[in-house]
Order: C-alpha cells, then structure tokens, then sequence
C-alpha cells in the first residue's frame, strides 16, 4: 500500500490531429466494436481508450500494439510519450499544434 497518491501526466491534443477514419474507429473502440483481421489482434482490441462526451478521447499512452495504429495517431501517442504523459486526451476545443499534421473534417 502507498502512503501517498500516485499522480500521472495528461497530453492535451486536437482532435484534428486525427483524420475522420480514425475518429470513428475511435469510437467503435469504445462501443467495443473490434474488427477482426484474418483472425490477428489488431490495434484495436489493445488500446484503452474511453469517449469525453462529444469533446474528444482519453487515450492511455502505454496502449499496446502502437505498431498496428494508423500514422495519425500513432504519432499523436509518440508525441505525448515523448513529452512525458501517461494520458491523452483528445479535445476538439484544443488548439493544433504544428509539430502534427491536421485533418479537417
């Protein structure tokens, strides 16, 4: 048992840091809609993710199988790991940044 609180980091992103595809593979995601690929696991039965309302995802950064993650959010994820976050939040009200390409949808 700890005697103190664990406390983890948040990466805010814009959601147009992702394209509408995996927006909405996103959100069959978190509906627990997992496509099968010739019977591997895809990307999508590893992620922990969860829907913000109508704002966005929280994304765990540590999710595996970022190798099989379309490039748009597989960049997104390296970005926050890269800036020491455990967490990422996607939120349409957040501004892009430059360093990612956007997608307008």
């Amino acid at each position: 048992m700890m005697d103190t609180i664990e406390i983890q980091r948040l990466a805010c992103l814009s959601t147009a840091h992702l394209s509408a595809d995996v927006a909405r593979q996103l959100d069959g995601v978190v509906a627990g809609i997992v496509p099968i690929a010739g019977g591997d696991a895809t990307w999508h039965s590893l992620i922990v993710a969860e829907r913000w309302r109508d704002y966005g995802w929280w994304i765990w950064v540590g999710s595996d199988g970022r190798d099989r993650m379309p490039d748009t959010l597989r960049a997104c994820l390296d970005a926050a790991e890269a800036a020491g976050a455990d967490w990422l939040q996607f939120d349409r009200d957040c501004e892009p940044i430059a360093a990612l390409p956007t997608h307008d949808w």
